[in-house]
């Protein structure tokens, strides 16, 4: 994942629920000034620095307005960035809240240089066709070349909202050929609803031509092509003027944002699960244990945390190698998914331990009942490539609210439990007993 993100153009940095940062991709190093060392830990605000360019004022809370409540919402308008060596770039960003059953874990921040070659372009032919009709043929050409060239979809429309020019990536984006696009209504050309609402869009440059004003729309946006399909887009509408300062229609500008919101989904899930088995990590589990707790305590039922421990799996590891002892949990993993609800999570905890919540369960037996199941499912033969391998485990089992009143304390009965079964004989169970001393004696 580090990988990818490296490679992409875009800047994307990560913060925790405090806004210190987590991440900073190259693309966001170059940006900034920061190198990822130097930067992580640190307030947001302090490494990116932003100033509102309608009003020079410092922007002193800019994750403020992301929470749970509020997916995708761009959050900086207006904003340009100052970098170490104290140079402004105008900035277009998207901030994605990251939160797990509406509980704030932080944010990904998606940013990049501001695009306005296609409004000057059309702005600067258009005052130089009226200002000198002997010069149309030289202007047109080259904003043709340059609004072709750019990769970002460009739409104008004319005072009444009717379509007159669309550039060749429009064509692809939207499955419209400019013959057949223009003198159309630019909303029936360019369709747009609400990612999270399903509700249409109007598009943008009805209010750039009445406000006369760059205009950008917040929602998360889609474009529902000609064909049906459907793009994750960013999208802007400015006015044009004649050379008497009259608004005569407008230029949208419209970028495929697929490519950074699969990117900042990927990355909002691997801060929450496990990079090698995609299971829960600790973070996840902890807020899941957390609410199981909750619900025991309101409804008068139980949760069990089952502490898993393999056998014996070092000598795996070094005898086969590490990606032999990788695949080799991996398929752990899925059996002991398989052990179990839905409604229940499976954690890895690190290494070769894993911890199995069973929430809301009604008997305690029925923890003891899983306990057994997953032996037995651990136990069968595995096969890694040329390797047919037997692998057995060691379960504690602690029950809430019998055993413990918290998470971490209820964690470390059932950690207590499990070096108990390991210590006497390995492959079985144990329950935690209050006061339990561990016989290392066999």
């Amino acid at each position: 994942m580090e990988l990818a993100l490296a490679a992409v153009v875009d800047a994307v940095i990560a913060t925790d629920a405090s806004g210190r940062i987590t991440y900073l991709n190259s693309a966001a190093e170059s940006m900034t000034g920061w190198r990822s060392a130097e930067a992580l830990g640190k307030p947001f605000a302090q490494v990116l620095f932003l100033v509102d360019q309608e009003t020079d004022k410092l922007i002193e809370r800019p994750l403020e307005g992301v929470n749970p409540a509020d997916e995708n919402k761009p959050t900086l308008a207006h904003a340009a960035l100052v970098n170490r060596r104290g140079l402004q770039v105008g900035i277009e960003c998207d901030t994605v809240p990251i939160y797990e059953n509406g509980r704030f874990h932080g944010a990904v921040v998606v940013f990049r240089a501001r695009r306005h070659a296609a409004e000057i372009a059309l702005q600067t032919s258009n005052e130089s066709l009226l200002a000198n009709a002997d010069a149309l043929f030289e202007e047109k050409e080259r904003a043709q070349v340059t609004l072709n060239s750019i990769g970002d979809a460009v739409i104008t429309a004319n005072f009444s909202g009717r379509v007159n020019y669309l550039n060749i990536v429009a064509e692809t984006m939207t499955g419209w050929i400019q013959p057949d696009a223009s003198g159309s209504a630019v909303d029936e050309i360019f369709r747009l609803i609400d990612a999270r609402t399903q509700d249409m869009i109007p598009c943008p440059t009805a209010r750039a031509i009445i406000e006369n004003r760059r205009v950008s729309l917040e929602a998360a946006c889609v474009l529902i092509r000609r064909d049906g399909a459907e793009i994750p887009v960013e999208v802007s509408a400015a006015p044009i003027h004649d050379r008497n300062g009259g608004v005569i229609g407008a230029v949208m500008v419209a970028h495929d944002v697929t490519a950074a919101r699969e990117l900042s989904s990927k990355l909002a899930r691997l801060a929450l699960h496990d990079s090698l088995t995609d299971l829960p990590n600790r973070a996840l589990f902890n807020d899941r244990l957390g609410q199981a707790m909750a619900n025991a305590r309101l409804h008068g039922a139980y949760a069990a945390l089952l502490y898993v421990d393999l056998d014996r799996f070092k000598h795996i590891n070094d005898s086969l190698g590490h990606a032999t002892g990788d695949k080799l949990l991996q398929t752990v993993a899925r059996r002991l998914l398989g052990c179990v609800r839905s409604s229940d999570t499976v954690s890895r905890q690190g290494g070769d331990e894993f911890v199995v919540l069973l929430a809301d369960i009604v008997r305690i037996k029925d923890a003891v009942a899983c306990a057994e199941k997953m032996l037995a499912a651990l136990e069968a033969p595995y096969r890694i490539g040329e390797h047919e391998l037997r692998l057995t485990a060691s379960i504690g089992v602690a029950i809430f609210p019998d055993d413990a009143a918290d998470g971490d304390a209820l964690l470390k009965c059932a950690d207590t439990a499990m070096y108990q079964a390991k210590y006497q004989g390995r492959n079985n169970y144990k329950l935690f007993v209050n006061g339990l001393e561990l016989d290392t004696s066999d």
